[in-house]
């Protein structure tokens, strides 16, 4: 009998990947509508299936967390629900759609993947999936993934070289000033740099010329800008590196130096000039330099920003260098 496409997908990833040492932990995108509806994970304990769509009806059958169905969304937040897309299903009852998943993604792991409390690998981890794990998605942001578990949300961490194309658009959700809010990025590679990151295209430029990355508010003057991130390559290892660009700015300003851990790039050395030198007063323009060891030499990646941008535009330069990665391959 012929299956439902959502389905034959799904197994045939399990099989396929299942079988594959080397696979990348990858997401893939909802299925869409099939012959008899959408498919719906159970993120409940025990959802029921009612004879009607209401409460009180007789229950004919109780799904658990996990449990994958076919459902037919209607009114009041009810839903038509198959318990098998073989073509001569009938229907089953009705659920609330409110434990349930509706089309999601799919997340597979090729490793033991952490699932952590929040979109931090400092958060207190909450799970560990096996390699091959196929679970569905609630939601992305950024490089993260939030996944279903019993009885709570927990999130994994996604590679951005596997999970976006260059030139790739999408929305992701960041928190600028205490408020989540919905920005819309672009995913780019830079071969002649050896880099890929995702930038906020309606709030900064993009200025790229081989082996330089630069992003500037579009608030600003292109010639002069305030806001703006710069990313360029130099040959010094990490520690030589810092310690120029430390020099460069410790006439004018108190140098902070210290070591910080990017979700992509990893371990960093960050050198925050936010006070002017010999006093304690913030000066106009606060700078933010990260210095990431790379293959023969490092990335220096210089931000800029006004005091009164700190928690706009800085914000959303600290997003941008968490989605910052290394590909392995610089062209020059």
């Amino acid at each position: 009998m012929k299956k439902h496409g959502w389905l034959a997908l799904v197994l045939a990833l399990t099989l396929a990947f299942g079988s594959m040492g080397t696979s990348s932990a990858q997401i893939f995108p909802p299925a869409g509508e099939g012959q008899f509806g959408l498919s719906a994970v159970v993120l409940c304990e025990a959802l029921p299936v009612h004879q009607e769509p209401s409460a009180s009806a007789a229950t004919v059958k109780t799904l658990s967390f996990g449990d994958i169905i076919i459902v037919q969304p209607g009114e009041d937040g009810w839903a038509a629900c198959f318990l098998s897309d073989d073509v001569d299903s009938s229907q089953a009852g009705y659920v609330q759609t409110a434990d349930l998943g509706v089309d999601p993604g799919w997340f597979l792991t090729e490793d033991p993947t952490p699932v952590y409390a929040w979109n931090d690998t400092a958060a207190p981890r909450l799970a560990l999936l096996e390699p091959n794990t196929l679970v569905p998605v609630l939601k992305t942001e950024g490089s993260w993934a939030v996944i279903s578990l019993p009885g709570a949300a927990g999130w994994v961490y996604v590679s951005s070289q596997t999970a976006r194309q260059n030139g790739e658009r999408f929305e992701a959700t960041v928190v600028l000033e205490g408020m989540e809010e919905t920005i819309r990025c672009e995913h780019i590679v830079n071969d002649s740099l050896g880099i890929e990151m995702d930038y906020d295209y309606e709030s900064f430029l993009r200025l790229s010329e081989g082996g330089r990355e630069c992003f500037i508010s579009f608030y600003d003057d292109p010639q002069q800008p305030l806001n703006r991130l710069e990313v360029t390559f130099t040959p010094q290892d990490a520690e030589a590196a810092a310690d120029a660009v430390s020099a460069s700015l410790s006439g004018a300003y108190e140098v902070i130096r210290e070591h910080r851990t990017l979700q992509n790039a990893g371990d960093c050395t960050v050198i925050d000039a936010s006070r002017e030198k010999g006093t304690d007063r913030m000066p106009d323009l606060l700078q933010t330099v990260y210095v990431i060891p790379a293959p023969g030499g490092s990335i220096v990646a210089a931000a800029q920003y006004t005091v009164e941008g700190a928690e706009g535009f800085g914000a959303r330069i600290s997003q941008m260098m968490n989605t910052l990665a290394l590909t392995g391959e610089r062209t020059q």
